[in-house]
């Protein structure tokens, strides 16, 4: 019996609001609704949601229009300033599975990078994610996924690079419902070691426990972000590059000290995203009125049907907003009433 749950990797920004389901297990997928239900969030890493089949600007608030925005805390409107920053990187391993860090619960903006040993797709290192209990979401019983896909977790979604990548990696945005830990499976030995980095934000009231040596595995040391050292500091997001329709927002994306001067001495393996797809409001479109009364009131005559141009939620408005090279010409048929006496 299959189970089909939410697609979201590899889906254009145009059918974000179309109802895709993989097959767990599998790359297999389908799309279920050629639009799903209004006010749908048009995806895992947006506010935007879905109205009439296309994606729409809102905030966090679900206002349409809104510019409110979750903060790197996961606080809708926040100031970022009730969260810590976690940043650690593990480079050792023996052969199977070794646990690089347990994320706790509460943890947004997660983000696991793995990079190749010598830029070599498959080197026998792979990112692995188990449950509290025990089980495995991602890569367990030294079965390795090679496909992108996004991995549903209390809270949020994990959206997997896929293994056949030489930056194997696994991000969120929202907050962890329930804690996780990610480990490294490796089978190559000494002969590739690995190269794992990772950061992730969690509330300040929040402990989180240094890892200690296992079986005489000494893993690398997880480590509070210091504040004297260089970060990225983001700018806000620009205004849609579209009034309507599927467009692009950019944001600066600039690594500065803690004194607020520019420098060059960030991760640039941990750059944030500058360019984002935006959805604002659907773009007005042309639609057929009714036809008119016939022109005679016996006999054969004639009627037509003209064009109106209405917005999304279906008022008309001016002409002009509607793209000019997909106007209908306006039909005209017969029509027949009665024999005239």
């Amino acid at each position: 019996m299959k189970q089909w749950i939410p697609k979201y990797a590899g889906v254009s920004p145009r059918d974000r609001c179309k109802l895709f389901c993989r097959a767990r297990g599998s790359s297999e997928f389908k799309v279920f609704e050629s639009k799903v239900t209004d006010g749908t969030t048009c995806g895992p890493d947006t506010t935007s949601v879905c109205v009439q089949g296309q994606c729409v600007k809102a905030g966090c608030d679900q206002v349409i229009g809104s510019n409110k925005r979750v903060d790197k805390c996961g606080v809708c409107g926040g100031s970022g300033l009730t969260c810590r920053k976690i940043t650690g990187s593990y480079n050792k391993a023996t052969f199977g599975y070794n646990d690089i860090v347990t994320i706790p619960i509460g943890a947004t903006n997660i983000d696991i990078k793995q990079r190749s040993h010598r830029g070599i797709k498959h080197d026998g290192n792979y990112l692995a994610i188990k449950r509290e209990s025990g089980s495995y979401i991602l890569n367990g019983n030294f079965s390795v996924s090679t496909v992108e896909q996004d991995i549903p977790v209390l809270g949020a979604i994990l959206k997997y690079s896929g293994s056949s990548t030489t930056l194997e990696r696994i991000q969120s945005f929202r907050q962890l419902k329930e804690a996780i830990t990610i480990q490294l499976l490796a089978t190559a030995g000494d002969a590739n070691p690995p190269k794992v980095k990772y950061t992730f934000f969690i509330p300040r009231d929040v402990t989180f426990n240094k890892s200690k040596e296992k079986n005489g595995l000494s893993l690398s040391l997880h480590m509070i972000h210091q504040f004297d050292v260089p970060d990225w500091v983001l700018g806000e997001w620009s205004e849609c590059s579209k009034s309507c329709g599927s467009g692009w927002s950019r944001r600066n994306v600039e690594c500065r000290d803690n004194e607020g001067f520019l420098s060059s001495l960030c991760d640039k393996d941990l750059k944030p995203m500058d360019i984002r797809p935006c959805g604002d409001l659907p773009c007005p479109i042309w639609q057929m009125g009714p036809w008119s009364a016939c022109s005679r009131t016996c006999g054969q005559g004639a009627r037509r049907r003209s064009v109106f141009c209405i917005d999304y939620t279906g008022k008309t408005v001016e002409p002009e907003k509607c793209d000019p090279n997909k106007v209908p010409e306006p039909v005209s048929g017969e029509c027949f009433n009665q024999d005239c006496l």
